[in-house]
């Protein structure tokens, strides 16, 4: 998913006419015209926190009256420590203007009376430190093991601006049963989540953003200056960092053309496009990695040789290859071997926002 791979080359060997149709493609969920991605899922495997529904705390054994007991909440979120963003275990990220999210946090609740959940639990933001309000339309899902999840509209950045920082976190409508000093509303921890405008990149990030500009529109690039991003595996492939770009890895190429270069972008928005076509989330892209391995393979070229597959070989990463192939022509960055017709045929799917 990230630019550091070994370099093979491989040559097109059949020319292939989908590039003009392809790349006026619309993202999943989106149109031409950058509408907010689709919603994503909301069933996402991540780890299960502690709940304290079977705790004894130290009032219930000091055999304090059942009054007191009573008055801490009866619902609560649970630290920072269990919130994640695309069920990944990270409370802060970077996405591109028009991307939506998926906030997930744990909640407990206490023992000593019967347990009492709010009704609803509404979604709260804050752009660059401002004031909390409520975002429309964006409610929490209380589920059994531990989690309140909710799926947040698409933040669009305003024209003009180069960022924004958004803060969200869950707010529960106050109780109104129950014991009176357990009736109360609570919050949870935020997460952070900074949307870069894309029209606002200059230097090497328009460099590489020109490319995929149609193709995946709503993806941020990020520059890996420092070399940190690929050594965090988990960060590249749920996009932590949106699309993260190494250019002096690439620059270093001294016999590549431009045209390659850029590929490397091409090839990172097709992991984009794996990302978003299945949902945006943790669960989602689990299913990706398994359909990946169904369909893409390591086979021969009946018409000639093969490139060689490099030691980091995946089927998602061939995939991402294949789909590179569909709109470029000529000698690209690749993983190696072979893209058939059927890897050719699905690999298409993912520029038309289909799942393959």
């Amino acid at each position: 998913m990230h630019v550091r791979r070994r370099l093979t080359v491989a040559v097109a060997t059949t020319a292939l006419t989908l590039a003009g149709a392809l790349v006026g493609a619309a993202p999943a969920g989106a149109t031409a015209d950058r509408e907010p991605d689709a919603a994503l899922t909301t069933d996402v495997r991540t780890p299960t926190p502690p709940v304290l529904s079977g705790a004894t705390t130290a009032r219930t054994r000091a055999g304090l009256p059942t009054s007191r007991r009573a008055a801490r909440p009866l619902f609560a979120f649970w630290g920072q420590k269990y919130n994640r963003i695309d069920g990944f275990p990270y409370q802060t990220g970077v996405r591109g203007s028009g991307t939506s999210i998926q906030l997930g946090v744990a909640w407990k609740t206490y023992r000593g009376v019967r347990p009492i959940l709010p009704r609803k639990v509404f979604v709260q933001a804050r752009i660059d430190g401002g004031s909390w309000a409520k975002v429309s339309g964006a409610r929490g899902r209380i589920g059994k093991r531990g989690y309140v999840l909710a799926q947040v509209p698409a933040h669009v950045v305003p024209a003009g601006v180069a960022a924004q920082t958004v803060d969200y976190r869950l707010k529960t409508k106050k109780i109104t049963s129950g014991p009176r000093k357990a009736r109360r509303s609570v919050t949870s921890k935020p997460v952070s989540v900074r949307f870069e405008n894309q029209a606002m990149y200059t230097g090497d990030q328009a460099r590489f953003y020109a490319p995929i500009a149609n193709l995946c529109p709503n993806a941020s690039v990020t520059l890996d200056t420092d070399h940190t991003i690929a050594e965090k595996r988990e960060a590249v492939f749920s996009f932590q960092y949106g699309i993260a770009i190494d250019v002096e890895e690439i620059n270093a190429v001294t016999d590549e053309s431009e045209a390659s270069k850029l590929a490397v972008a091409i090839h990172e928005c097709a992991h984009w496009r794996q990302f978003y076509n299945w949902g945006g989330t943790l669960k989602g892209y689990r299913a990706m990695e398994k359909r990946s391995g169904e369909i893409f393979v390591a086979d021969a070229n009946p018409n000639g040789p093969t490139p060689p597959n490099a030691s980091d070989w995946a089927p998602l990463e061939h995939a991402a290859d294949c789909a590179t192939f569909l709109v470029t022509s000529g000698a690209e960055r690749t993983y190696g071997g072979y893209c058939n017709p059927t890897e050719n045929a699905a690999a298409g799917l993912l520029w038309q926002g289909q799942r393959y």
